[in-house]
């Protein structure tokens, strides 16, 4: 209601854009190290995570990537960089309860689960478990077929990864009360396999009303990965918050709708795709990955070429020099590199 009301008043020139409070949690960086896939030993490692973080009623899940996976070297390169973030859980600071809970599942995805079919039985089990961490200062175990778990028996959809242990914390409100950043660092490791990474709590004051628009302008395949031309395809998606139900408001993309598009080393694709259009709030988060098709009905799997995960808070939003911003964003993997072209614009 009173992002309607901020809307309609600022429509009427009566006033600027008002700001909410709310608590946001992000995933700021990971690294991976190891060697999840030992052959062929030129591919890299694909993961992928699931998350549930919770207040009071509100549970707030998350997978990532949209679909397919992360391919990674064994070398320990960055997944998420610092310039980077993925938004994990956004609320209004005056609906958090007494605790706040966080849990984050890493998966190798050891048979490449390319549409994600056993995504929401792990999100389930995550968040029961979060819900008995919440309830009672209890220890609680680790996801059925994770490490320590002795003789147990995994559950069906544990058995198509390699499960890292799973983290789970919980904090009281002078985690998110003060104005400050609370910033964590933690790992998760499974056999021989270590993800560390580096997460946020902050409680920050939100412009209501802001409005943009992000377009894809193209991509250059640097690198394509063949030794001929790729069959190149973009996964998109972008998220402007969480629904009641817990799940991310979000848009998806597969650009083109169907099939690719052949590309050699240096080719360019010039693309005018709307990946989101409208009001941030409470931020935005944008998630693009270039795709080279390959053959998997042969089990020749998709390569991923780069990826890329930016978030906008509003404040960052609503300083852009002339209101627009031209992105060239680099990127590569073990399979490949990339230029991805954005156009960041505020709406009047």
């Amino acid at each position: 209601m009173r992002a309607i009301l901020a809307f309609l008043l600022l429509s009427l020139g009566l006033i600027v854009l008002a700001d909410e409070t709310w608590v946001v949690v992000t995933l700021d960086k990971i690294e991976f190290a190891g060697n999840l896939i030992e052959w062929p030993r030129f591919k890299g490692n694909p993961i992928n995570f699931v998350s549930v973080v919770a207040t009071g009623n509100t549970y707030q899940k998350l997978a990532w990537p949209t679909i397919g996976w992360y391919t990674i070297a064994d070398e320990g390169t960055e997944l998420v960089q610092e310039t980077e973030a993925i938004p994990l859980f956004a609320l209004p600071a005056d609906r958090m309860g007494k605790r706040l809970g966080i849990a984050i599942q890493f998966l190798g995805n050891t048979e490449f689960d390319w549409d994600h079919r056993y995504i929401s039985e792990l999100l389930a089990d995550l968040e029961k478990i979060l819900r008995r961490r919440l309830a009672a200062s209890i220890p609680v175990p680790t996801l059925p077929g994770s490490r320590g778990t002795g003789s147990q028996e995994p559950a069906e959809a544990y058995r198509h990864y390699t499960v890292f242990d799973l983290f789970i914390q919980t904090f009281g409100p002078d985690a998110w009360e003060g104005n400050d950043v609370r910033t964590y660092a933690a790992e998760a490791i499974s056999e021989h396999d270590v993800v560390r990474f580096r997460y946020s709590i902050r409680r920050v004051s939100l412009s209501v009303g802001l409005r943009a628009r992000v377009r894809l302008e193209g991509i250059k395949t640097v690198e394509n990965g063949d030794s001929l031309n790729g069959e190149i395809f973009i996964q998109a998606r972008a998220i402007s918050g969480f629904g009641s139900s817990g799940a991310p408001i979000q848009r998806t993309a597969r650009i083109p709708a169907s099939g690719h598009y052949s590309m050699g080393d240096g080719d360019e694709k010039v693309l005018s795709a709307v990946l989101f259009e409208g009001e941030v709030e409470p931020f935005l988060y944008l998630e693009i990955a270039v795709w080279d098709e390959d053959n998997p009905e042969i089990r020749d799997q998709h390569d991923l070429l780069g990826g890329f995960f930016g978030l906008w808070l509003p404040w960052k939003l609503s300083n852009l020099p002339g209101g627009a911003k031209r992105l060239v964003v680099p990127k590569s993997t073990p399979d490949g590199e990339v230029l991805i072209y954005l156009r960041l614009e505020l709406l009047g």
